[in-house]
């Protein structure tokens, strides 16, 4: 039992702080209970000094009523704050007077039992010791130490004087009083053991609380805000009324691609450091975010407009400076879109419009501030239309593939096929691909439009002359991905297209942020026999540093060249230098956009093999590519005659005409 003892002491004195200042508290719960007990000890003291008037008997009266004022002053001094700021303090203050008080019960008993005589003394002193160290074992349950302290000290003196009379009776009684000792002590420790699991246990739960408390207002991996937290700091300011509020939301460019690349450990590093550089600008004055992924909000007061932009200026500069990882550094930017309070703005409208901005800022390129205003809000609802629209579209096939023949220009030839996709919506009628597509490659349904239109593509192809070729466009979007390889070689086996008539034309922004990933995907459509064209060459800032770096069978000038080249004559040298460029590579170097006889003339005259554009036909549905490959034959010596006088074409002469569907 002593063991069992011990052991609880151990435990108790490494007992968390939040439980020993509970436990305290609870010591010093019951001021009344104290102040009975206190005084039913004075009382009974008095009455037996009162029948055994000994010199003894009054000392010991006198120390116990003075010990009982003590303590009762000591739990008048007590609050519940004491208790934090000085728990050891008052645990001893406690300690200290509860032994004292039950050694001076225990003194009184022990004198009344061996200076008188008189029974009925004995046995009122006798219940007292032993009743009050029930009660003290009960009250003090929570400091086991001093319930047992107490118990031994109080009611152990009784035994002790019965043995020195050394009667039987006395015996019996002294050793009945000693088994008794003992049960209380059990019963102390049992009961402890309880109220400190209790205890434990109640704390264990407030604690746990203030955890989930915490975690449902913060971002666990960056330890800012979250987006509950946000919304709330927001309508905060926004009921204060004091000035304008300016919502800065931004977004990490090009962070998935850092974070497959990279690992997602370097991605949530990246997180924690954007996080401390913006907690730089958003502190004091506002509020920092993190909504999600690698989205982060700012709040905070503004003066106006310029304030409020020259903030997200700040916050885009910040974010210019490489992030250093334990693999070298990264590079990262940010799209920012920004909006304004005004006296009847709401949270979620600040929001709205701030997400609106920021869609703004990624279609303008990207690593750019842009403030909402209400236009940009009509264009993505309009861009949301479309998207729905695109969607139902792509179910009811009211997508429908065309193609436009490229020619030959040294045989008059038709050389290959691009494919170009066209939408008949039911209601607007003809939609643009420089409209929807866009919108599909934002909201990532290119992929699925894509592997329709090369299947499609695919399918007529296999249907023409044998010399013939396809050409598909590749979204940007697709070429980080490893599995269109694959994709591009079922669709050839299933449709049993040879690779060779197959071209995948690759647009020069695809390749401007230098991804691996595109490079290895490139690669690997190469291995499978297509050939690749460089579109809308000459329009991206690092042209030639893409051809260096990847295999292309041939590039195309983008129209935008040719539409007036005998007007400007910036437009006639980049056409120069392209094609000679072309020649120097062994590069095939096909013009778009040729609309009339001097522009393909002029083509002709500068090296391009060969040439794409109404002049030779619109973009036709499949089922009219056989009959316009019948008319191009015969309209080809037609052609070939108005252009007499060039021994350089292989072509027969013959009255004039036009390679026009």
């Amino acid at each position: 039992m002593l063991l069992n003892l011990f052991s609880v002491r151990t435990s108790d004195e490494e007992l968390a702080k939040a439980v020993r200042v509970a436990l305290l508290k609870a010591l010093f719960a019951s001021r009344a209970s104290l102040v009975m007990g206190a005084f039913s000890g004075v009382v009974i003291t008095s009455a037996v000094v009162y029948f055994c008037p000994s010199p003894w008997l009054i000392a010991a009266g006198a120390l116990l009523v003075l010990t009982g004022i003590g303590r009762i002053a000591s739990f008048g001094l007590f609050q519940p704050g004491s208790a934090d700021a000085g728990t050891i303090k008052w645990e001893i203050i406690y300690q200290f007077g509860a032994l004292a008080y039950a050694a001076m019960l225990g003194l009184v008993t022990f004198l009344t039992i061996l200076i008188s005589d008189d029974l009925r003394l004995h046995l009122l002193t006798a219940a007292t010791s032993t009743g009050y160290a029930a009660a003290a074992a009960a009250r003090n349950t929570g400091r086991p130490g001093v319930a047992i302290g107490q118990l031994l000290i109080c009611a152990l003196p009784l035994s002790i004087a019965l043995l020195i009379q050394a009667s039987v009776p006395s015996i019996v009684l002294a050793i009945v009083n000693l088994l008794y000792i003992t049960v209380m002590v059990d019963i102390t420790l049992r009961t402890y053991k309880t109220v400190l699991d209790a205890f434990i246990d109640r704390q264990e739960k407030l604690r746990l609380a203030t955890v989930y408390e915490r975690l449902s207002r913060t971002d666990p991996l960056t330890g800012i805000d979250n987006r509950t937290t946000l919304k709330r700091n927001l309508e905060e300011l926004l009921d204060r009324r004091d000035g304008q509020i300016a919502v800065i939301w931004l977004d990490l460019d090009r962070f998935k691609q850092i974070n497959d690349t990279l690992g997602h450990n370097s991605g949530d590093e990246i997180l924690q450091s954007v996080a401390s550089r913006l907690a730089n600008l958003a502190y004091p004055s506002g509020k920092l975010a993190r909504f999600g992924g690698d989205e982060f909000i700012i709040v905070t007061p503004v003066k106006d407009s310029q304030d409020a932009m020259a903030l997200g200026d700040r916050v885009r500069f910040s974010l210019t400076e490489p992030v250093e990882l334990e693999n070298g550094p990264v590079d990262i930017s940010a799209s920012i879109g920004l909006s304004i309070s005004n006296e009847y703005s709401t949270a979620d409208e600040l929001l709205r419009h701030a997400d609106v901005a920021l869609y703004e800022a990624k279609a303008h390129g990207r690593n750019c501030v842009q403030l909402f205003d209400p236009e940009m809000e009509r264009r993505l609802l309009n861009s949301k239309q479309i998207e729905h629209d695109l969607r139902r579209a792509i179910m009811n096939e009211e997508l429908e593939v065309y193609f436009q023949p490229v020619v030959d220009l040294k045989t008059l030839r038709v050389k290959s096929f691009e494919a170009l996709l066209r939408w008949h919506h039911p209601v607007n009628g003809s939609v643009p691909p420089s409209l929807f597509i866009p919108i599909a490659e934002a909201s990532n349904s290119i992929g699925a439009i894509t592997e329709w239109v090369l299947m499609q593509a695919c399918k007529e192809a296999a249907k023409w002359p044998n010399g013939l070729s396809v050409a598909v466009n590749m979204s940007p979007a697709l070429l980080n991905m490893r599995s269109l390889p694959t994709l591009v070689s079922e669709t050839l086996l299933r449709t049993g297209l040879p690779p060779r008539r197959l071209n995948l034309e690759i647009t020069e922004t695809a390749l401007v942020e230098d991804n691996p990933e595109t490079k290895i995907v490139l690669e690997s459509l190469k291995n499978l026999g297509v050939s690749l064209s460089l579109d809308d060459f000459g329009t991206g800032y690092s042209s030639l540093s893409h051809l260096c770096r990847y295999r292309f069978d041939a590039i195309k000038i983008d129209r935008s060249f040719l539409a007036n080249v005998h007007q400007h004559s910036e437009s006639r040298a980049v056409i120069q230098a392209i094609s000679s460029l072309a020649t120097s590579l062994e590069l095939t170097v096909v013009a778009e956009g040729i609309e009339t006889f001097d522009q393909l003339m002029y083509i002709y005259d500068h090296g391009c093999a060969a040439g794409q554009g109404y002049y030779f036909a619109k973009p036709m549905p499949g089922r009219d590519v056989p009959g316009y490959l019948e008319r191009a034959e015969r309209e080809r010596a037609a052609l070939a005659a108005s252009l007499s006088g060039r021994e350089d074409l292989d072509v027969e002469r013959s009255g004039p005409g036009r390679m026009v569907a």
